[in-house]
């Protein structure tokens, strides 16, 4: 669960909320409106070499699975088709 707090409440209530992100909630930190930081769990950092194996992954399953070019005349027509 993602929670948003401005800066003022984010620093009157520090410890309450890394007490939340201990137990895996991630906190956006927001000023003026505008969200400038997020604080997450130490265990939800992201893992580069994973992010890379798993676009690999993605990249060759689409490979395989040869779906051919999109027709988007074809599609126009669905979509037209779909309003009636």
């Amino acid at each position: 669960m993602k929670k948003s707090v401005g800066t003022f409440e984010a620093k009157t209530h520090f410890t309450k909320i890394i007490s939340k992100v201990m137990v895996g909630e991630e906190v956006i930190i927001s000023r003026r409106g505008k969200n400038v930081a997020k604080i997450i769990p130490i265990e939800k950092t992201y893992d580069k070499e994973v992010i890379q194996s798993t676009i690999l992954r993605i990249r060759n399953l689409a490979k395989s699975m040869q779906l051919g070019k999109f027709n988007w005349n074809e599609w126009k027509s669905y979509k037209d088709e779909g309003r009636r």
